[in-house]
């Protein structure tokens, strides 16, 4: 398997189903008393629709798509309004602070705005070397000396450790995803123009 590169943009989404999966294993006692634990953190599921678009514009998705090899290969996508930042980050820059273990539900931050929220709850976040994507569990607000702890789901993957120089993605959040599944339709009209849909899966 290989990571090809970023999805391509030159025509929008018309439709996103997003999905976040926890895979929970449950037994029930002979009481009737329910078990529950968790297998994985939560991983990204995403149906994304295209309108109908001209079989010029569509032929660079195709390739890309063909390339994925169904499953195979991963790749980078901006899902739309769930990649976005609500609350402005317009300037803002943010570094990791000190060292974050593998299993932690938050990570320390330093950034260039004081006492600003810069996430809110519900929106996501990539940390430098990571290729999982994680979701703000509450608003993010900097002190007055611009440093902030982010409460995160699922618990960091891995270890983060701040080197001083790789940025946090806090807008425009790519998500590293794979084609959910081994075959893709492309549907091709008489009018000249195609009609596609993917299902993506985080790949973590």
């Amino acid at each position: 398997m290989a990571y090809i590169g970023n999805w391509p943009t030159t025509v929008g989404f018309r439709a996103v189903n997003f999905k976040a999966i926890a895979d929970t294993k449950q037994t029930i006692s002979q009481s009737g008393r329910r078990v529950r634990v968790s297998v994985a953190g939560t991983r990204f599921q995403a149906t994304l629709q295209y309108p109908n678009v001209s079989i010029t514009q569509f032929r660079a998705i195709q390739a890309v798509a063909t390339r994925a090899e169904g499953a195979l290969n991963s790749f980078d996508i901006i899902l739309p309004n769930v990649s976005d930042n609500q609350s402005g980050t317009s300037g803002t820059t943010a570094l990791v602070s000190g060292t974050n273990a593998a299993g932690s539900s938050s990570v320390n931050i330093t950034t260039n705005k004081n006492s600003t929220t810069i996430l809110s709850a519900g929106d996501v976040i990539r940390f430098p070397g990571h290729n999982k994507v994680y979701m703000a569990t509450a608003n993010v607000t900097t002190d007055g000396s611009g440093a902030a702890t982010v409460n995160i789901t699922p618990n960091l993957m891995e270890a983060e450790v701040g080197d001083g120089s790789s940025a946090v993605t806090l807008d425009d959040v790519p998500f590293r995803m794979t084609l959910n599944g081994d075959i893709q339709q492309f549907k091709y009209a008489v009018n000249d123009t195609v009609t596609y849909e993917i299902d993506v899966l985080e790949e973590v």
